[in-house]
């Protein structure tokens, strides 16, 4: 046989099991890439130039470079270049540090996964050989409870039909178990040295790509074709289960295998707050530049050259300008901070920290909430819009089958319905049904004694070409549910990757038709009838056998599943179910009037429950043997399979004879109507995207009180075009905030046309909520997408399955529910909760907090840094605008990364502005992050002109003392100097001190031990450094020193206090000044039990409106 390494460049590749065997012979290296897994990004010698690659493609950090190098010319540089270099060191080795132990972490687990033990069969010998050896061909024998070391096509295993089961939960987290199969032609190979010359075969199948769930190849046996899919393919990272082996070819290895392909790079999003950082980091620029300017042509135009201190006289008069104006540029280079990125980006991580280790947010199981990203903490503080799923992230998404239609009758389950309650019901076992006309039907579970028992439903399969006994054998057939029978009690269970089918085949089984076992292809039912004569009943119990001929799974774009099965007698039937819009354009003939059926369905969707619909069709021998025959070969090709296969679909389920209509309960989650009160509260929207009949959605919408009462429901249904835009306009004549859309997946594309979409979109945020629903995955995100476009608000979309993936991608915030449909949404996400109702907390809590905490951090970093750069300006006026610094360069270097660093750190990290128990009874609160209240142009030019004032005070100050101190000149200068940095230190802390709330003894500890080590270091450099050596003994020694510091101390921060003084008593405009008077007053009438703080509103004239605010962003 050729060699097959051509294939590399082809849409396919060939696998074949005797490759390696020949390579080794001819010495020739293996043809596809090595199993091993090489997950860290830096070697040795990379290291340093990569990472320092990335971090000056910061902006920041690139701008204190070029201030290095500026520092670096003497002509330009008032500043020794250690100024700027020591703190730009700082920061790059912190983050060069943390690359390097995450690296060394991922280096350490690469060795260990690729020294994995295996066996193969090499040259028809079992060889043991590690995981990072195994080859594209190699055949690898696995045992049970062994994970698979890479991507193969199971040959066989230790059941005689080849089949196996895998647990994937390392992949996609869903815990129930996959079965897989061989095909029968490679069941029966013998593997061994006696058969090396008879078996030849080989695979030819796609190249890697990252569908999980996704696979095609042929198989070639003695020059016979089969096809491959994936039910015969086994992913690295699965597990085998309940076998005890099977024999694998390996197909993908290494970095080509799916699991791999999934492992990309997290994209990393930018929050708000960063992106208005960054513009602010920017004008402060512009800023220094004008000042600069300002200086340098002050200079130019009113003081002669020869003032220049550090610029030559060989330079002509404009190249001095240009010269000081750069020696400005590096003068007042701390006017942006160098640590503001260092220091946010540690205060979000310690967010994030906080977010994981909260008790409040675990499952009975003891499983948090996990942050899988840093950067958004902030942004969880300023959802607008909430985008959510409904099954799974809104409900429990555990399936208890309720009712079904058929025949024109209604058969119900009688139990206790609690869609609110969140109490799951165990099992059916006392499942209980009756029958009912059309015009005897009641929608009321509160009244089974109207109802029949469930003894008539299964005296009905004595006949089974009875419509019961169709539905109920549908029910039990059309599923991919596995048996499972515990070892030790031999109790049967029902296992399957969808909740709604296990539901189907309890109900069915609660019919009197039980499936109990699913073998290979076969499926065995057992049909139990009942004959009752007076209260004498006999019971009759009979297995059927039906042979699986073709499954066709669901997925969310097909919306059905359909199985093709032939019975004993040999006749073949195609049974069907799936959604409404689907099925019933498929269906010919009906078991029962249409209406009646779609009536049923109707009124179960307004109770809440979710419908499917049954169908099916038989098959002549012939025809399907043809149709059979060309869905075959259609598999055999790989290029064009799916569309092949796609319309062979589409021709057999078609002509379908209806037969009924079932509905099933999934239960709402804890605490799901409350949390959404409390967004509605917080002014937050929300929307609900979801697959269900537009009545079950707005039912569950009522339900979970997304719509309330006072909501005046529009109902969007246009089927063309210019039907829709009609709609939609007159929509938005009567559009009123109190209102809820409602609109279905057909109606929605024709909204999103370029001709509707504005309408739609204006209609929609005028909307109080919206729902979408038969939505398709895809959908999802385009109306994720529509918002996140229109408006500058913050969005997050939360879901719990793979179909939800899109949405939460497209998301500003992306948050995942670990529910049952697997971890494909977590780990695509940004958050992840283990129930909705902890969507709560982490947004008006941890959200809110962060917001503040991050904002106040912010401000805080431009106050300090402006009080510090700007007297180098203010001096200016004194020396000329010569540029000489007015603070020597061992101060400059140490003030915002030694002095000032930790108070701002701790802060951001412990600050709270109200108690919990308060801040949680007012959601109103989160509003004013929604609005971005706290980092508005309006609180930016107060910090930045209390920074320039207190500039002013501490700079003035000490200049006018020492003009009238009796020092020579170049000491009265450094005793100015030194007294200006000594008043600037303490008044920064000061101003910290009255801006926090929440006193903790390590928020003292830490403001105590900073202000203490800043004292301690004044003395140490009045000891050893040049131009300040000794000063400080001889400042402090004079009184007007004193003086001095008292006087800039009172005029700094007297106003302070006094307008604080002023906020805390008589401040309307922010509720939280409010709350703490009221919680202030009420611990002075606590013995009164009079709650003022429970009776306070905030909603009046207090918390800004969402209406008026929402699209007011700075």
């Amino acid at each position: 046989m050729e060699r097959h390494g051509s294939s590399l460049g082809q849409p396919y590749r060939l696998v074949d099991p005797f490759q390696i065997e020949r390579d080794e012979r001819t010495h020739q290296k293996p043809t596809y890439i090595s199993n091993a897994i090489h997950t860290s990004k830096y070697t040795f010698l990379n290291f340093l130039p990569i990472c320092l690659l990335q971090e000056f493609r910061r902006s920041a950090n690139l701008y204190f470079l070029v201030i290095a190098i500026l520092q670096s010319i003497k002509q330009i540089s008032p500043l020794t270049p250690v100024t700027a270099i020591a703190p730009l060191v700082m920061v790059v080795s912190v983050s060069l540090l943390r690359e390097a132990i995450e690296d060394r972490k991922k280096r350490l687990s690469d060795g260990f996964i690729n020294a994995k033990p295996v066996l193969v069969l090499r040259n028809f010998e079992e060889q043991q050989i590690v995981w990072e050896s195994i080859q594209v061909g190699d055949l690898v024998r696995i045992h049970e409870r062994e994970a698979f070391p890479a991507d193969g096509i199971i040959l066989a295993s230790s059941e005689e039909n080849g089949s196996c089961f895998i647990d994937t939960s390392n992949l996609d987290g869903e815990a129930n178990l996959k079965s897989r199969s061989s095909l029968r032609v490679t069941s029966k190979l013998v593997f061994d040295r006696t058969s090396r010359d008879k078996e030849k075969f080989f695979i030819k199948c796609e190249q890697p790509d990252q569908d999980l769930y996704r696979f095609a190849g042929n198989l070639s046996v003695d020059s016979k074709m089969y096809s491959l899919s994936e039910k015969q393919f086994l992913p690295r990272g699965s597990t085998l289960m309940n076998t005890k082996w099977v024999m694998m070819l390996v197909v993908y290895t290494g970095h080509d295998t799916k699991v791999m392909k999934n492992a990309r790079a997290a994209h990393h999003k930018l929050s708000h707050l960063d992106l208005q950082m960054s513009r602010t980091v920017v004008f402060v620029f512009f800023i220094q530049v004008l000042l600069c300017a300002i200086a340098a042509c002050v200079h130019h135009f009113h003081f002669d050259s020869s003032v220049l201190i550090h610029v030559g006289d060989e330079h002509s008069k404009s190249q001095e300008s240009v010269l000081l104006f750069l020696s400005f540029i590096v003068l007042m280079n701390t006017l942006i901070p160098i640590s503001l990125v260092v220091t946010v980006e540690i205060i979000k991580t310690v967010h994030a920290k906080f977010i994981t280790w909260d008790n409040k947010m675990r499952d009975s199981n003891g499983e948090g909430a996990m942050a899988n990203t840093s950067s958004l903490t902030d942004e969880l503080g300023q959802v607008k819009y909430i985008f959510t799923d409904k099954t799974g992230t809104l409900t429990q998404n555990q399936m208890v089958f309720r009712k079904c239609s058929v025949g024109g009758g209604v058969y119900v389950a009688k139990q206790k319905r609690s869609l609110l309650s969140g109490v799951s019901i165990s099992s059916l076992d006392a499942l209980n049904a009756g029958t009912t006309g059309t015009s005897t039907y009641h929608s009321d579970d509160s009244q089974p004694s109207e109802l029949p028992p469930i003894s008539y439903f299964r005296r009905l399969l004595r006949n089974l070409e009875s419509r019961e006994s169709h539905f109920a054998l549908a029910m039990s057939l059309c599923h991919t549910v596995v048996c499972e029978y515990d070892r030790t009690t031999g109790a049967l269970s029902y296992n399957s990757d969808s909740p709604d089918e296990c539901a189907l085949v309890r109900g069915a089984e609660a019919m009197g038709v039980r499936l109990f076992e699913r073998c290979g292809h076969k499926l065995y039912v057992a049909i139990t009838e009942e004959d009752r004569h007076g209260s004498h009943v006999k019971t009759v119990t009979y297995t059927l056998t039906f042979q699986i001929l073709r499954v066709i799974h669901f997925s969310s774009d097909r919306k059905r599943m359909t199985i093709i099965v032939r019975d004993e007698n040999g006749g073949i039937k195609v049974i069907c179910k799936g959604a409404d819009s689907v099925i019933l354009e498929r269906c010919d003939h009906y078991l029962s009037s249409k209406e009646e059926t779609m009536a049923h369905a109707t009124q179960f969707a307004e109770e809440g429950y979710r419908i499917l619909l049954f169908a099916e069709r038989d098959l002549d021998e012939n025809y399907y043997s043809s149709w059979e025959d060309r869905y075959d070969e259609a598999e055999l090709d790989i290029h064009s399979k799916e569309a092949k296969t796609e319309a062979l679909v589409d021709e057999i389920e078609r002509h379908f004879t209806l037969i009924g209509a079932s509905a099933v309960e999934d239960k709402l989650q804890v605490g799901v109507p409350e949390t959404i009160s409390l967004f509605q509260k917080a002014g937050i929207k929300i929307w609900v995207l979801t697959g269900d009949k537009l009545e079950t959605s707005l039912e569950m919408g009522k339900l979970c009180r997304v719509v309330t009462p006072k909501m005046q429901e529009v109902i969007i249904q246009g089927t063309t075009r210019y039907e829709m835009t009609q709609q939609l306009e007159k929509a938005l004549q009567n559009s009123k905030e109190s209102q809820a859309v409602l609109i279905d997946g057909s109606a929605l594309t024709l909204a999103l046309l370029p001709a509707n979409r504005n309408n739609f979109l204006k209609l929609a945020l005028q909307s109080a909520t919206v729902i979408v629903c038969r939505a398709s995955p895809i959908q999802k995100a385009l109306v994720v997408e529509l918002v996140k476009a229109g408006v500058p608000d913050v969005t997050l979309a939360v879901g719990d399955g793979a179909n939800d993936v899109s949405m939460i991608r497209a998301a500003h915030v992306g948050v995942g529910v670990m529910g049952q449909e697997g971890m494909q949404a977590v780990r695509s996400a940004d958050y992840a909760v283990q129930q909705f109702s902890h969507l709560g907390r982490l947004l008006l809590y941890h959200g809110r907090l962060s917001y503040l905490r991050t904002t106040q951090c912010i401000d805080y970093f431009l106050y300090k840094n402006i009080v510090f750069t700007v007297p180098h300006f203010f001096y200016g006026i004194a020396s000329a605008f010569s540029a000489q610094t007015f603070f020597c360069d061992l101060y400059i270097t140490a003030y915002n990364v030694v002095f000032t660093a930790l108070p701002v750190t701790i802060r951001a990290v412990m600050e709270t502005d109200l108690l919990e128990a308060i801040a949680a009874k007012f959601p109103e609160l989160y509003r004013f992050g929604a609005t971005n209240m706290f980092f508005s142009h309006r609180t930016m030019a107060k910090s930045s002109s209390l920074a320039v004032c207190h500039a002013l005070i501490t700079t003035a100050v000490p200049l006018l003392l020492a003009q009238h101190s009796n020092l020579g000149e170049g000491d009265s200068f450094w005793a100015a100097s030194v007294a200006s940095f000594f008043y600037i230190v303490p008044i920064v802390h000061f101003q910290i001190f009255f801006e926090t709330w929440n006193w903790t003894w390590l928020i003292c500890l830490t403001y105590a031990l900073s202000l203490g080590a800043f004292f301690m270091c004044i003395a140490v450099y009045d000891h050893f450094v040049g131009d300040v050596e000794g000063v400080w003994r001889t400042v402090i020694a004079r009184k007007g020193f004193w003086l001095g510091f008292a006087l800039a101390s009172v005029a700094c921060i007297l106003p302070v206090v006094a307008y604080k003084c002023y906020e805390e008593n008589f401040e309307t405009s922010n509720p939280v000044h409010i709350l703490r008077r009221t919680r202030l007053h009420n611990k002075v009438l606590d013995s009164s039990g009079v709650d003022t703080l429970g009776s306070t509103d905030l909603t009046t004239s207090v918390v800004p409106s969402p209406q008026a605010t929402s699209n007011k962003r700075p």
